[in-house]
């Protein structure tokens, strides 16, 4: 049962593709995102930190076989040599939106609620909303940033103390300073702005 909230699960969504028209027009085809990202699909499925074994189990049911073991040579490839094999998949792997979103719900978000279960204390305090808005922000980042002491990870890594603390109030200030870390990457920003103002309507009811 996913316990993040329906605002939470389409802020992921509309973060990751949009929408389903513009995820049919542009994503039903491995991309690469840049940066250290593998090839990804469906709603932000990133092969490149995945195994071949979570990628069958994830989509050997959902795509043809021939697809899946396309896909399971991506694993664990990422950065600028994923680029490349995005390209070359680009006209042999299709992803429908029944099936994205279906990988996305079932095993995307039950897998990343408990990530960040285990990864914060007392999570289980927070409301639906609170709760999903840093599920969207591990999501997003990863979770190993809310025990790392990197500078980069420096908010995530106050979130955790807070969180430990019970001082949910200043989690939202945090997230917006995420902010700094992506001075020209608006959609970045808008996002941390998205979690923020998700986390305190959370805190509100």
């Amino acid at each position: 049962m996913i316990r993040s909230s329906q605002a939470a699960i389409d802020l992921i969504v509309m973060e990751e593709v949009s929408s389903q028209d513009m995820y049919e027009t542009r994503y039903q085809h491995p991309e690469w995102p840049g940066g250290m990202s593998g090839v990804t699909i469906g709603i932000g499925f990133d092969c490149g930190y995945a195994t071949a074994g979570t990628i069958l189990a994830d989509w050997g049911d959902k795509l043809p076989a021939p697809m899946v073991k396309c896909l399971q040579d991506t694993a664990g490839i990422h950065g600028s040599p994923a680029s490349s094999y995005a390209h070359a998949l680009r006209g042999v792997v299709m992803v429908p939106w029944d099936a994205a979103m279906a990988v996305f719900e079932q095993n995307d978000m039950p897998k990343w609620e408990g990530i960040v279960s285990r990864a914060l204390p007392n999570s289980s305090e927070l409301a639906p909303d609170s709760f999903g808005a840093l599920v969207s922000l591990a999501y997003n980042r990863g979770a190993g940033g809310f025990a790392s002491n990197e500078d980069r990870f420096r908010e995530m890594h106050a979130i955790r103390v807070h969180m430990m603390s019970g001082q949910f109030a200043k989690i939202p200030a945090e997230i917006r300073s995420m902010r700094r870390l992506w001075p020209n990457m608006a959609g970045l920003r808008n996002r941390r702005d998205a979690e923020a103002d998700l986390f305190a309507k959370g805190l509100a009811s």
